[in-house]
């Protein structure tokens, strides 16, 4: 029992932290989950999340933080696409027995293809595109909600926050989108202001289920931002085509509102994926033999 080791995947994005915990013979001890975990929250903020997440595991099988020692993490998170973020990552005093890490696209990829080659789209709070071919990694997007993130839930909500705003003082016209919008913020600018100021992007996605109800409705807004979305994801996708994937999984729960929308061509290259980032992750980790550049291990 001393030497037990335990092995992690962890899923960690801008909304949630999803976590796994596996004996090394793949039996299952636990899964908790957590709060937002993107890398660019902070080392110590992302693993007070992770650590909360693998508590909720661990009590499944009655065990608790005593455990921590024994557990081997997989990170697949959100923004460590960046060297830095990667490196404040692995470098912070955690209280595992060891950590690998890489971007939350490549642990879903793994996963999703159980290893072997393939792409993946993941649209949540924000959206990523990965493809592994013959071990070479493609990245496409992924470089944050300021600049990047096409097609996720933060980039529709924000459109659609801002389109509001606009409708509301007379600059285009009103629709039912909007007003719901506004009415969501007392029809008071100021108090959007102040929820701006600090909003982070998971609170943006939030108004994504919002924009899909409203574009099946037939709202005018809604419709042109969800096809905005939908020519965006259909891009990213036809990168990895172009640069030698042959399949793609979609991941996220944005995905499952644009998937329907994207052109039959598009659909016919989709497939099913066999597991998700967490396995991805739990692969990693046992593997530990990342991608320079893509993942790296601490121990």
């Amino acid at each position: 029992m001393n030497d037990e080791k335990l092995f992690v995947g962890v899923d960690g994005g801008g909304t949630r932290c999803r976590v796994r915990i596996e004996t090394a013979d793949g039996q299952m001890i636990g899964e908790g989950e957590a709060g937002p975990s993107n890398s660019r929250l902070g080392a110590a903020r992302v693993y007070y999340e992770i650590e909360k997440a693998c508590v909720l595991a661990l009590q499944q099988a009655g065990r608790g933080r005593e455990d921590f020692s024994r557990l081997h993490v997989g990170l697949g998170l959100a923004g460590l696409g960046l060297e830095r973020e990667l490196h404040n990552m692995l470098s912070f005093k955690h209280s595992f027995a060891s950590v690998c890490g890489a971007t939350d696209a490549y642990t879903a990829c793994l996963g999703a293809h159980t290893g072997r080659d393939g792409g993946i789209l993941i649209l949540g709070t924000g959206s990523c595109a990965l493809g592994i071919v013959e071990g070479k990694t493609i990245n496409v997007g992924g470089w944050g909600f300021e600049i990047s993130d096409h097609a996720g839930g933060a980039q529709l909500g924000l459109s659609a926050v801002r389109s509001a705003l606009f409708a509301y003082e007379g600059c285009r016209p009103e629709t039912d989108l909007t007003r719901a919008i506004m009415k969501h913020f007392n029809n008071d600018p100021e108090e959007m202001v102040k929820w701006a100021e600090k909003a982070e992007p998971h609170q943006y996605g939030a108004f994504a289920p919002l924009i899909f109800d409203s574009a099946d409705q037939e709202d005018p807004l809604a419709k042109r931002l969800v096809a905005k979305a939908v020519y965006e994801a259909s891009s990213m996708i036809q990168s990895l085509l172009d640069q030698g994937v042959q399949r793609v999984s979609l991941m996220g729960s944005v995905s499952r509102r644009i998937g329907p929308r994207l052109p039959d061509d598009l659909r016919q290259v989709l497939t099913e994926p066999q597991g998700d980032a967490m396995d991805g992750g739990i692969l990693m980790v046992k593997s530990r033999t990342p991608n320079t550049g893509v993942s790296a291990c601490e121990s």
